[in-house]
């Protein structure tokens, strides 16, 4: 398994989204650091910045010697009932994987954003995070919100295997799609292949699931893993150690499903943001050694 810097960090550093030039003043900043690996978000709304600095995005990458394997996809209406919304997100995300595909990236993600029909009403807990309470319109009909999001799925899904990428969902506690269960279902009715999931361990663990038991269920399903730690009360999304998650039994069930991916680090909104993802790096590298 190889340990990569989650976006969280530019995000903590820079608020979101990061400005195009904070953008890649992040990536010279996760370099320096010594991390090999980073996993980038791009966003609808900066689509021509990243289109123009692609090439400096690739040589800073590059002069550091680090790989990306997995750019998030960021387009929040893409799950929007009303037409023109879903219409754009689905050609946004067609151009985002575009982009992807010649950073030669191979996972792009997604998550259950909140459209217009559900609306935040609580506060994030950290930046970039879900709500923590939301509300619906009287009228609002769940099996409609599901058959549309289905189809989506299945749409980003196919315009992700048309460009050789992996789409996959993160499990993220307060999403309208928030449980491992209510994800493999997604992914299920979608008829979908080429998807996979993203295990976020702190969000998994503020769902009140069983960390174990999740990654038995999701299995092969298992792409990409983010790190960090909570005591289950809440999804922050803290240092390891700050919490009570038991990362090494996390390691073991992960070795022994044949996980052999990226392990990020997705620690955010604390203090001294940079000595703390080098500290946690240190901390998942021997834990990892454990597991050897």
């Amino acid at each position: 398994m190889k340990i990569a810097c989650g976006y969280t960090i530019p995000i903590t550093l820079f608020g979101i989204p990061p400005s195009p030039e904070n953008h890649l003043k992040a990536l010279e900043i996760v370099g320096k650091a010594g991390f090999q690996a980073i996993e980038l978000e791009l966003y609808d709304n900066l689509l021509p910045a990243h289109r123009r600095d692609l090439k400096k995005m690739q040589t800073i990458i590059n002069n550091y010697g680090m790989t990306v394997p997995s750019i998030m996809a960021v387009e929040e209406d893409m799950f929007s009932l009303e037409r023109s919304k879903s219409e754009k997100a689905v050609c946004d995300f067609d151009v985002l994987t575009d982009l992807i595909g010649e950073l030669e990236v191979p996972l792009v993600s997604i998550c259950g954003y909140m459209p217009s029909e559900i609306r935040p009403q609580g506060t994030e807990l950290y930046a970039g995070g879900p709500p923590t309470a939301v509300s619906i319109d009287d009228d609002f009909s769940w099996p409609r919100f599901w058959e549309n999001a289905v189809r989506m799925v299945s749409k980003f899904a196919a315009i992700s295997k048309a460009k050789g990428l992996t789409l996959l969902i993160e499990t993220r506690a307060n999403d309208w799609v928030g449980t491992t269960d209510s994800i493999m279902k997604l992914i299920g009715d979608s008829q979908a292949d080429h998807v996979g999931v993203i295990l976020d361990v702190a969000h998994i663990h503020a769902s009140k699931e069983y960390l174990t038991l999740a990654i038995r269920k999701l299995g092969s399903l298992i792409k990409l893993v983010h790190l960090s730690d909570n005591d289950g009360s809440q999804a922050y999304h803290l240092p390891p150690g700050k919490g009570n998650i038991d990362f090494q039994g996390v390691l073991h069930n992960l070795t022994l499903i044949g996980f052999d991916g990226t392990l990020v680090i997705d620690i955010a909104g604390v203090d001294h943001i940079i000595d703390e993802a080098i500290l946690a790096r240190r901390y998942f590298e021997g834990l990892l050694a454990k597991e050897q």
